[in-house]
């Protein structure tokens, strides 16, 4: 018996780097543009730029807040929050709707690194000749001869500018997916230590998707927001760049990865489990309708995206074929509209009736 009642409208989704969050949070935007919700955002945020929001006071990040409600309210809530910022509890609860659900997403490490290393271009870190006469491996094996020094040189470069990445970028070469879910970095290598953070999050967070079996996630997560097959359709983003894939790495580098990135490996485990627990609890319909998504994406996609230049979009696939920047302009737009209309409410205008009388009165 199909227990949903109403869909699932306030989430904090913990939005992780270089792990398929940017997809993710492009179908948690599409569902709330539609449903007209409320986003938690800054002010100053920049279309196309890396943004990390950091979330260390709700007073602070208040001073900051696109708003949806009068500019002296505050104590005003958010249904959704999809952003990049290190999970920080008590603060997001002061700023989304009581009840909100919490997500996050992981990937596998080795995966998630290699990506890290061509998306931050760690290789600037390498002697010269390592950079241009080497393949993606053997730039990574070089690495990992001197990791540390390499991760410092690495910091002193993004500090200075040399690279177009944030100077805290030097950050995600080791760990990341633990750092960006609130995870204290002095600990990193004590075992015991992170065991018991995945306590916390185990507590804390809803739902953890894998990267790794995205559709299965997905399918998870619409079950438990009571969504429609419509709602988690996607169409992957930051496809640009090519990355080797885990298979195409020697054995011994996916390994040193693992253990350089031991908290995440850890995370990822655990929450690999999770998920495959809740799969097997989904109940006897999980293969007919994990069949029936990908066919339904198949069409989506088809339909949807253009195929050139030229191709003619339907009407109904406007949001779908949006990139994520051009969709984030338009939610802005239209909670900039919104604020600008509360702190501004129109006149009431005198009927001409009161006005007569008025002049009447007077006279």
């Amino acid at each position: 018996m199909d227990t949903c009642q109403l869909p699932v409208t306030n989430i904090a989704y913990l939005k992780i780097h270089k792990a398929g969050s940017s997809t993710l949070s492009q179908v948690i935007n599409r569902f709330g543009y539609r449903k007209n919700l409320s986003f938690l955002l800054p002010k100053d945020f920049q279309r196309g730029k890396r943004y990390m929001w950091n979330m260390n006071s709700t007073d602070e990040v208040r001073k900051n807040i696109l708003g949806m409600g009068p500019a002296n309210l505050s104590n005003s809530r958010y249904n959704l929050f999809t952003l990049h910022t290190t999970y920080n509890r008590r603060v997001i609860d002061d700023l989304m709707q009581p009840g909100s659900r919490y997500i996050t997403i992981l990937r596998d490490p080795v995966g998630q690194f290699v990506s890290a290393f061509g998306y931050y271009d760690l290789s600037r870190s390498l002697p010269y000749t390592k950079q241009k006469n080497s393949s993606k491996t053997e730039q990574i094996r070089e690495w990992f001869r001197h990791p540390h020094d390499y991760r410092r040189k690495y910091g002193d470069i993004a500090r200075k500018g040399k690279i177009s990445v944030s100077p805290e970028s030097y950050l995600f070469c080791r760990n990341s997916q633990a750092r960006d879910l609130g995870f204290d970095m002095k600990h990193e290598e004590n075992v015991s230590k992170i065991s018991e953070y995945i306590d916390v999050l185990n507590r804390e967070i809803d739902l953890v998707l894998i990267m790794d079996h995205f559709d299965e996630s997905l399918l998870v997560m619409r079950k438990m927001f009571c969504w429609e097959m419509s709602d988690i359709l996607y169409f992957p983003e930051n496809q640009g760049r090519r990355h080797m894939k885990n298979s195409s790495l020697p054995g011994d580098i996916a390994i040193t990865i693992r253990d350089w990135n031991s908290a995440d490996q850890q995370l990822y485990a655990h929450f690999n489990r999770t998920l495959w627990r809740k799969i097997s609890e989904y109940g006897p319909s999980f293969e007919s309708d994990l069949n029936s998504f990908r066919s339904l994406l198949k069409d989506a996609i088809q339909t949807c995206r253009p195929h050139s230049q030229n191709s003619t979009i339907p009407d109904h696939c406007e949001l779908s074929a949006m990139d994520k920047n051009a969709l984030m302009d338009k939610i802005r737009q239209r909670q900039k509209l919104h604020q600008e209309a509360l702190d501004n409410p129109p006149r009431k205008k005198i009927s001409s009736n009161l006005r007569k009388k008025t002049v009447t009165m007077i006279h």
